[in-house]
């Protein structure tokens, strides 16, 4: 008995001896280092298109496409500090905005779109933003694509429209004067036309005269007044437009037939091609 209370005495010394060379795990808080770090939650993002692209003539003359997108993000654990759009997908904002949601509309030239050879066009843009953290998050690309057909080729003709045109009778009695409201045009179909392309001709008798989309310039006889349409720049489907004459009497009395010769890029746009305008 003396023995082996020897021997638990040895062991337990033995396993003193161990805990001082080991050491001991302290209690109580950790500090420093000993605290891991809560990794950054990237921003969240959404995009969306709510509209087809319209055509438009920029002011500065360019063509192409605007665009209406919808955008939102948010950051759970900080601050947005950059965000927009990439519209030629270079990996660099080109539309910067700050909102946390919002409505944005773009103007895309033609030369940010891939021609799909039959004259409708298609691209791809994206949303993206970064937090004070420095972590980008993109939303999926948004592909667009035109809904009518467009020919940028002002040397050249293209496929014809499948627009039609209806004329009628303006309410305007015709007399010897030389601002007299001739006839109205409306348009149909899906293609938007720009004014760029469109051009406009009467005829009475021998005599033609063009007509224009500004009042008062020398040259044209005619004047187009736009109504109910929201670009200044195109003729759009369901649109009305009133044919003036412009300083010149191509009309001196009732009861005279007028021809009516209408083209979108050098082809024929099918239509009434006269009226009697009383």
């Amino acid at each position: 008995m003396d023995r082996l209370r020897g021997v638990y005495t040895t062991v337990l010394m033995g396993l003193v001896l161990l805990a001082g060379c080991f050491g001991t795990t302290p209690v109580g808080p950790a500090t420093g280092d000993d605290v891991d770090e809560i990794p950054n939650s990237p921003p969240v993002v959404t995009s969306e298109e709510l509209f087809a692209p319209e055509m438009w003539d920029s002011p500065n003359g360019t063509l192409g496409w605007n665009v209406t997108v919808y955008h939102a993000m948010t950051d759970w654990d900080g601050t947005i500090s950059v965000s927009g759009w990439d519209t030629d997908l270079d990996g660099a904002i080109d539309v910067p905005t700050t909102m946390a949601e919002g409505v944005d509309v773009i103007f895309l030239p033609v030369s940010a779109w891939v021609n799909l050879s039959d004259g409708y066009y298609i691209t791809s843009i994206g949303f993206a933003a970064k937090d004070d953290g420095g972590t980008w998050t993109a939303a999926p690309l948004l592909t667009l694509r035109t809904q009518s057909a467009a020919y940028w080729a002002p040397s050249s003709t293209g496929p014809p429209t499948h627009n039609v045109y209806d004329a009628d009778d303006a309410n305007d009695d015709a007399s010897t004067g030389t601002e007299d409201i001739l006839i109205r045009l409306q348009l149909t179909g899906q293609d938007t036309l720009s004014w760029t392309f469109v051009s406009i001709q009467l005829s009475v008798g021998d005599i033609v005269t063009s007509c224009g989309v500004v009042e008062g310039v020398d040259g044209d006889g005619c004047y187009i007044d736009q109504q109910g349409g929201d670009l200044g720049t195109a003729w759009e489907p369901g649109e009305f437009i009133f044919l003036h004459e412009n300083g010149v009497d191509i009309v001196t009395g009732q009861g005279t037939t007028v021809g009516i010769h209408v083209t979108y890029n050098g082809n024929t746009v099918a239509g009434s091609g006269s009226q009697l305008v009383n």
